[in-house]
């Protein structure tokens, strides 16, 4: 699955963190066991810690393994998200779910910034967390 964006105005984005992120998922994704919408999340926060997860159903409505990673961001306080990368079991990228991206909002309410890679028709770009939730 991949969604392609159109954007008017391109917001600047750190090659090397996409590449480091871009690995870290496919990696995740390497090692699940795939079910039909298995998708690997990897976030990069402001202190540059990553941490990453394998959704193994992102449709299920209470996903235990969301939950886990946001527990892991707040009990280690890092909880401003730089970067977000949601990518498919077939290596499409998407934006994470929409209970993702509210969820990162309560965690930390400066994650509206968040950049979420997305696929553009011109290759990969960037969009901040917020324009996708209204």
């Amino acid at each position: 699955m991949q969604s392609l964006f159109e954007l008017k105005t391109e917001l600047p984005w750190d090659r090397d963190t996409w590449d480091r992120m871009n690995l870290r998922a496919t990696e995740l994704l390497h090692d699940a066991k795939k079910q039909k919408y298995t998708q690997a999340i990897v976030l990069l926060t402001s202190e540059g810690s990553e941490y990453g997860a394998v959704i193994h159903d992102a449709l299920e409505k209470d996903s235990l393994e969301e939950k886990a990673l946001f527990d892991r961001l707040h009990h280690q306080n890092d909880t401003e998200i730089r970067y977000a990368l949601c990518m498919w079991e077939d290596g499409g990228i998407d934006l994470p779910s929409i209970s993702q991206r509210k969820m990162l909002c309560e965690l930390n309410p400066q994650n509206t910034e968040t950049k979420i890679f997305v696929m553009t028709k011109n290759g990969i770009s960037v969009i901040p967390l917020r324009v996708t939730l209204g």
